[in-house]
């Protein structure tokens, strides 16, 4: 057998193994969501819908898949926007202090979470706010900023500030021909910032924990259920989720990516 063959085949067999670890987990947390039994188990002693079904009973989920929407769309507009306005700061002017700016929009990528949700807690416990949509929705734009800034950053990079100026001599203002020249170029940018920062705060866990006071997030429901209950309900959320994602992610590479990012 040739070289070139045994190579092929030693990455075949590494993407076959990468995909079966991604790919089992899911079949088995699918599995213990359809079991007709009263326990986690797999395989599953009988197959129902009766955890499905029992979602709907479950008032604390509701109340937890709402809030994380909410948190999750918010975040991601403010993150989107708030990196837009620096994005436009860092790469059209220079001024002191330009790297230091740019350092502290990245920093809550190095920072541990369970630091940034210990100092969040210390800090708002100490101003008074024990109110979680409010801390968790500090908390979120500040773990999702630096996600949207590396990416509108890099989009915004890639425009010439000359082609505004060009629209500008032909009598275009500033701010139209910014929204006309500029934003069309960089809406991939926008697009795949804004999903980074929905999916980053939507499946936050480890900093959220420690600012849900009077409500509480989804990973955070999911996680307590686990602990505390042994019925398969938080699997089925789970399992809605997983799908929901794939959902997601099939019907944005169907209409949407393929749009955006070839210019049609």
């Amino acid at each position: 057998m040739s070289v070139r063959k045994t190579q092929h085949l030693g990455m075949r067999a590494i993407g076959g193994a990468l995909i079966l670890v991604l790919v089992v987990p899911i079949v088995v947390l699918i599995g213990v969501s359809l079991n007709s039994g009263v326990e986690q188990v797999f395989p599953p002693r009988g197959l129902s819908l009766r955890w499905y079904e029992n979602l709907a009973n479950r008032s604390g989920f509701v109340e937890a898949a709402r809030l994380t929407l909410m948190l999750a769309v918010g975040s991601a507009l403010v993150s989107v926007l708030v990196s837009l306005c620096a994005s436009v700061a860092l790469t059209r002017f220079r001024f002191v202090g330009h790297d230091v700016v740019l350092t502290l929009l990245l920093s809550p990528l190095i920072v541990p979470q369970v630091v940034v949700g210990m100092g969040f807690l210390v800090t708002l416990a100490g101003l008074g706010i024990f109110n979680s949509f409010i801390s968790l929705a500090l908390l979120h734009c500040v773990i999702t900023l630096p996600f949207t800034v590396r990416v509108v950053l890099s989009a915004m990079s890639g425009v010439p500030n000359s082609l505004e100026q060009a629209a500008q001599s032909l009598g275009a203002t500033p701010l139209r021909a910014f929204f006309q020249i500029t934003i069309p170029q960089i809406a991939p940018g926008l697009a795949a910032g804004g999903i980074f920062a929905f999916v980053t705060s939507f499946e936050n866990f480890t900093a959220s924990q420690f600012l849900v006071w009077d409500r509480t997030t989804l990973p955070v429901a999911i996680y307590t259920s686990v602990q505390t209950e042994n019925d398969p309900t938080a699997t089925a959320l789970s399992s809605l989720i997983v799908l929901a994602v794939v959902l997601f992610i099939a019907i944005f590479n169907r209409f949407v990516a393929k749009h955006m990012f070839s210019g049609g």
